[in-house]
């Protein structure tokens, strides 16, 4: 099988598998006061300084340890929505994750907004402008979008944003960001940022979380005093060290051949969302009057694993984001293309000519 849903996670490396089994033996608690603990804490403090410069952050900031993205991205909602006065803004592209959460926070009566996108899955850049005011108190914005890979300006959005309201909190889901563009977070501006292990052959059940000023941060998992007091609960210690392996082997890959393989060799009738302005390893494209479940179902007897969006969404029936700016013909026949280094231009263009294939005999049966 050749696999092509790395937006939905990766294999672990070679490298990361190794840290993760030699930290297992360092199974004492960071948190106890022998000399054996002090060592595991140690390499706790080293991981955490190490994909703090490897993220750039700016100087004071400092970085958490989460059980997930969706703990981090949740952590930081539960954190900054505080006051039925304020108005809080996310795009309509965000991950489940911030999404749902926003929901039930609409739902208990705050006042949320959500900034509409372009139609490479982005947000559009002016209308969320104009939403911000100075009532405003906290934006979140994803980086990259996970269903079509469409690149947000955050930039641009914190520097706008913090010129009409300083106080205003900026964060920024990463986790398709990581290892696909430069992440310079002091250059970013964001007040949190959120990043995952496991979409960067790293093991599951790890994410963290950015803070530029723990002083405004208030925790959402309470307990002992792990984690500077910010995030209660004994230290994975084999997957932050697994997750730091992880993070020092990205490169920065360019998948512009890979990407364009597939695109060349596409045939029917679809929309191709992901324009020349997305990242390159993430190809959303629909296919007018088919279901995607069952193109993959059919691409799977051919020996290629896709996708059909976020797996955080694989059971609500349809794709929230999609639905934002494909036509309804074309919206159950979405198809996500997400693949690393791991695999071939031949591999890309012949799975491209399988999908076509997989689609004109679809066509032919229920025609």
């Amino acid at each position: 099988m050749i696999y092509f849903d790395n937006a939905s996670t990766t294999k672990i490396s070679e490298q990361s598998l190794a840290s993760y089994i030699e930290a297992s033996e360092l199974f004492f608690n960071p948190s106890s006061l022998y000399n054996q603990s002090a060592i595991v804490k140690s390499k706790i403090e080293t991981a955490r300084s190490s994909i703090l410069k490897f993220l750039k952050g700016k100087a004071g900031s400092t970085l958490i340890f989460t059980g997930s993205a969706t703990e981090a991205n949740n952590t930081v909602l539960n954190c900054s929505i505080t006051r039925k006065d304020k108005k809080y803004i996310i795009s309509a592209g965000e991950h489940s994750s911030i999404y749902t959460t926003a929901k039930k926070y609409m739902e208990a009566g705050y006042n949320i907004e959500f900034a509409p996108l372009n139609k490479n899955g982005s947000v559009n850049i002016d209308a969320l402008k104009n939403m911000i005011d100075k009532d405003t108190a906290f934006i979140s914005i994803i980086h990259v979008s996970n269903e079509t890979g469409a690149i947000n300006d955050i930039k641009e959005i914190c520097t706008y944003a913090k010129k009409i309201n300083p106080n205003i909190i900026v964060h920024s889901d990463g986790v398709q960001a990581l290892g696909k563009i430069n992440v310079d977070l002091k250059n970013l501006g964001v007040d949190y940022y959120t990043i995952s292990a496991h979409k960067i052959h790293g093991p599951k059940g790890i994410g963290a979380l950015y803070i530029a000023n723990k002083n405004k941060f208030r925790p959402f998992i309470y307990g002992g005093e792990q984690e500077m007091g910010l995030r209660a609960g004994t230290e994975n210690t084999p997957n932050i060290l697994a997750m730091k392996t992880a993070i020092d082997n990205l490169s920065i890959v360019d998948y512009h051949e890979r990407k364009q393989a597939i695109i060349d060799n596409l045939t029917g009738d679809y929309i191709l969302v992901s324009n020349d302005s997305c990242v390159e390893n993430i190809i959303s494209v629909c296919f007018k009057g088919v279901r995607g479940e069952t193109i993959e179902h059919m691409l799977e007897q051919d020996g290629y694993l896709i996708g059909t969006g976020s797996a955080c969404n694989s059971k609500a029936g349809y794709n929230r984001v999609l639905s934002e700016i494909v036509p309804k013909e074309y919206l159950g026949g979405a198809i996500r293309i997400s693949f690393g280094d791991e695999v071939s231009v031949a591999d890309c263009k012949n799975l491209a000519i399988s999908l076509s294939n997989a689609v004109k005999q679809y066509n032919k049966r229920i025609n």
